[in-house]
C-alpha cells in the first residue's frame, strides 16, 4: 500500500484503521469516491463487481495519484482492491467491528456455529478489526510473517462476498499490505464455518516459532480467512448483546448525509466493540 502522508493520527488517540491510513484526508476521499460514483452511474456498470470496479478510469487515476504516478497490473490489483473496499466501506457509513481478544479466542477455539444465521450482514460493507498481534500471516509466501490488523468485507454482485485481509499496520511503517480474496458465494457461508481449511495441521494453529507460548494464531489459507470471517459475522448477527453501541470519539455523534455517510471533515470510522456475551 501507499507510503507517505495519510490520516494516520486519530483525533481521539485510538487505533488507526487502514481506511484512515490508506487515504490522505477527508477531502481526497470525498472527491475520489464522488468521481468513482459518477463514473459508475454514467457507465451504468455494476459498482459491486470487483473486476468491473478495477476497470474504471477514476480508479486507475486514484491509484496513480496515491502512488505518485506508479502503475502496473499488480499495483492496480492490490491498490484497486483496497479502493473497492474503502469506497463501499465509506458508502456504508464506515462501520468497524473491533473484536475483543476473548471473543476472538472463542471464535477460533470453541468452533461456534451461529444458530439461525441467515447469512445476512451487519452492513453491506465493513471492517472486522482483530486484536493486535494475535493473528499472523505471510502476504508473500517467501517473505516474513506480518500481524493481521483485520478483514474488510463487501457484499459484491451475484450474492457473493469479497474479502480483503490487511496486514503490517505498525507505528514505524507508513503503509500496509493487503491480500485480496476472490468473491465467494454467500450461500456457502455455513460450510466455511466447519470445513477444514488446511490440508495438514489444525486450522489457525500458529506457524510462528514460539507462537504457541502466547497462543497466537496463523491464517495460512483462504479457507481460514473465510472461516474466521463467517464465524465473526454470524456471531455479530445472532448473539444478543455481543455488539456495543458506537463509541464516542469514533464518529458516533457525527451528522450524516442523505446516503448515510458521515458528513465529517475527515474520514472517521464508527467503532463497535464485539464482546463475549453470556447469551450464547
Amino acid at each position: 500500500m501507499s507510503e507517505g502522508d495519510t490520516m494516520a493520527d486519530r483525533a481521539d488517540g485510538g487505533r488507526v484503521s487502514p481506511f484512515e491510513m490508506g487515504l490522505p484526508d477527508g477531502e481526497f476521499a470525498r472527491e475520489c469516491f464522488g468521481l468513482i460514483a459518477e463514473e459508475i452511474e454514467s457507465r451504468e456498470t455494476e459498482g459491486q463487481d470487483p473486476g468491473a470496479f478495477l476497470l474504471l478510469g477514476q480508479v486507475g487515476r486514484a491509484v496513480r495519484e496515491l502512488r505518485e504516478g506508479e502503475g502496473g497490473a499488480e499495483l492496480l490489483r492490490t491498490m484497486g482492491a483496497f479502493l473497492f473496499h474503502a469506497y463501499h466501506f465509506d458508502r456504508a457509513g464506515r462501520p468497524l467491528y473491533e473484536i475483543e481478544k476473548g471473543t476472538a479466542r472463542y471464535l477460533v477455539e470453541s468452533n461456534p456455529v451461529p444458530e439461525g444465521w441467515d447469512h445476512s450482514l451487519p452492513a453491506p460493507s465493513g471492517y472486522l478489526r482483530l486484536p493486535e498481534y494475535l493473528f499472523w500471516t505471510r502476504p508473500d509466501e517467501e517473505g516474513p510473517a506480518e500481524a493481521v490488523d483485520g478483514i474488510f468485507w463487501t457484499a459484491s454482485s451475484g450474492a457473493s462476498l469479497s474479502l480483503l485481509v490487511v496486514t503490517g499496520m505498525r507505528p514505524d511503517r507508513a503503509g500496509f499490505s493487503v491480500i485480496p480474496l476472490d468473491p465467494v458465494p454467500m450461500a456457502d457461508a455455513g460450510a466455511w464455518i466447519e470445513r477444514p481449511a488446511r490440508e495438514e495441521g489444525v486450522d489457525f494453529e500458529t506457524t510462528l516459532p514460539g507462537g504457541e507460548i502466547d497462543r497466537l494464531y496463523s491464517l495460512e489459507t483462504a479457507g481460514e480467512v473465510l472461516k474466521l470471517s463467517a464465524r465473526a459475522l454470524g456471531y455479530i448477527q445472532t448473539v444478543p448483546g455481543a455488539v456495543a453501541e458506537p463509541e464516542e470519539g469514533a464518529g458516533a455523534g457525527d451528522e450524516t448525509a442523505g446516503d448515510g455517510v458521515p458528513d465529517a471533515p475527515d474520514p472517521v470510522v464508527r467503532v463497535h466493540r464485539v464482546r463475549l456475551s453470556g447469551e450464547r
